[in-house]
């Protein structure tokens, strides 16, 4: 699992990981924010703050809450 941030102003936390789906591998996005509308929901596609498609290439590596 991997802390990664929006691109957007709002620089959202998701959680991704690296999954092997169907005969592929992809990256599957997660909500963690607690007080989100998409909390815990699994395989977002799209960034919960800004609505920008989720893609491992547009998002800014993020760390780890400690």
């Amino acid at each position: 699992m991997v802390a990664l941030h929006c691109s957007c102003e709002q620089k959202r936390q998701i959680w991704g990981e690296f999954w092997w789906v169907g005969k592929r591998h992809e990256w599957v996005f997660f909500d963690d924010m607690d007080r989100s509308e998409t909390y815990t929901e699994r395989r977002l596609t799209h960034c919960p703050a800004c609505g920008q498609r989720l893609e491992r290439k547009n998002l800014l590596e993020g760390t780890y809450p400690a």
